[in-house]
């Protein structure tokens, strides 16, 4: 998982684990696959949650953190901070939104997320066009997000997923804080995301 490293949330419960502790729990590499393996998530009292994600909860209201748990929305303050408790025989299925997340810790990884768009706006130029007339003006971006330690052992080339942002390639590893890992996002033909976190193109 990601999160965007200037649009997001604290949320803290506290009957979580203390950073300190390094607290982990096992989740499946892939959620449709077991056969892939395993992978070790990072878990913390305050995590960091999508700003997007944030707008609408309501005190009282049960949410889902993806390959965890369900935590109730205890208090909202009037910065954005969450406030919570973790219930461990919450309903996951009952539960919503669930949430991608990280925890708010020091060993997250610093990561740029580069898009990609058409060069063109026209599906296809018909005889007579121009195509300085439909040539787009937006075709890059970046967006600065924040990784799990895990993501400092990706490899040139290396492609993953994450989750609800979609494939990615890697076009550097991560090698310093000033020279962060760089991650390319994978076009899918989609003009929304299925995950509901939109990037700043349409990556088409």
């Amino acid at each position: 998982m990601a999160i965007d490293a200037s649009d997001n949330v604290k949320l803290t419960f506290s009957n979580g684990p203390e950073a300190e502790s390094h607290t982990y729990a096992s989740a499946d590499l892939h959620p449709k696959d077991a056969g892939m393996g395993k992978r070790l998530v990072r878990q913390a009292k305050t995590c960091l949650i999508e700003k997007v994600d944030a707008e609408g909860l309501a005190v009282g209201q049960n949410i889902v953190l993806m390959r965890w748990g369900v935590i109730t929305i205890t208090k909202i303050h009037d910065d954005g901070r969450l406030e919570g408790t973790y219930d461990p025989e919450g309903d996951i299925k009952a539960a919503k939104p669930k949430l991608s997340w990280l925890a708010d810790v020091a060993e997250n990884t610093p990561v740029v997320l580069t898009e990609f768009d058409n060069l063109i706006t026209k599906d296809k130029l018909d005889e007579g066009d121009d195509f300085k007339d439909f040539i787009n003006p937006n075709t890059l971006a970046e967006t600065k997000v924040i990784g799990d330690a895990a993501l400092r052992n990706l490899k040139e080339h290396d492609i993953i997923q994450l989750e609800r942002r979609g494939y990615v390639r890697v076009d550097r590893p991560y090698l310093s804080e000033d020279r962060p890992l760089a991650l390319f996002v994978v076009p899918d033909g989609k003009t929304k995301s299925m995950g509901g976190l939109a990037g700043k193109l349409k990556h088409s």
